[in-house]
């Protein structure tokens, strides 16, 4: 009976270790042309802006950056009138990351154990901007106390979409699913972007100045092709 348990701890042993080799052969695709401080613009039609730090002092900003691990993002607030949007956006080049760990900081882990409560959620969401479509993404509504944000989320791997079903909690089989959807290449760059608002997305979506915004951070990545079967959310 023991040479059929030796022969499985045997496979067991070269599958792991076919894992952790197979990435050091393997080529990602770096797409990002520049920072994230060029590509977002700064000047929009009509808004004003300002840099929003990760967080109040410079110690807990440095925990911040050494938990997230990214190798570039942009944070800021664009205000017209009463009207604010939050931009933030993360990227991390192949390899720097795993998937799971990007997607432990959406708004439903993050926000909601700091306070926040969602009181809306949608996945795939399907937007457009200036008729071009965008790939499918995450919506929410969390508010804490007399502050409500309404949030548009994406996370991409590489040029695909990873879809959220997550709500609170993590999956204990994420890291099978993951190399089930991704195959063993898990070093692949990737960007979480988030937009909020203190206004429904409908009421600010056409007006020209946030065109712009989005339209900056459609090209990111975020632009649908619907004959690239990755471009599907997963």
């Amino acid at each position: 009976m023991k040479y059929p348990i030796l022969i499985v701890v045997g496979a067991i042993f070269l599958v792991a270790v076919a894992i952790q080799a197979y990435p050091l052969f393997v080529t990602s695709e770096i797409t990002k042309t520049d920072s994230l401080d060029n590509l977002i613009s700064e000047s929009i039609s009509g808004w004003s802006f300002r840099e929003l730090p990760l967080a109040e002092t410079e110690e807990a900003r440095n925990t911040v950056e050494r938990r997230l691990n990214f190798d570039d993002y942009v944070s800021r607030v664009y205000r017209s009138g009463e009207t604010e949007v939050g931009v933030y956006i993360a990227y991390w080049e192949p390899g720097k990351t795993a998937v799971r760990m990007v997607g432990a900081h959406t708004p439903d882990t993050c926000w909601v154990q700091n306070g926040w409560t969602c009181t809306a959620r949608e996945s795939d969401v399907r937007k457009e901007v200036r008729n071009v479509d965008l790939k499918p993404g995450e919506f929410g509504v969390y508010e804490i106390r007399d502050h409500v944000q309404h949030v548009l989320f994406w996370h991409l791997v590489g040029n695909r979409v990873y879809g959220y079903e997550q709500h609170d909690s993590h999956n204990r089989f994420a890291t099978l699913q993951d190399m089930m959807q991704f195959g063993l290449n898990q070093r692949q760059e990737q960007y979480f972007i988030r937009v909020s608002s203190n206004r429904p997305f409908e009421e600010i979506w056409d007006d020209p100045g946030f065109a712009q915004l989005m339209e900056d951070i459609a090209a990111l990545g975020l632009k649908f092709d619907g004959n690239n079967f990755d471009d599907h959310t997963i």
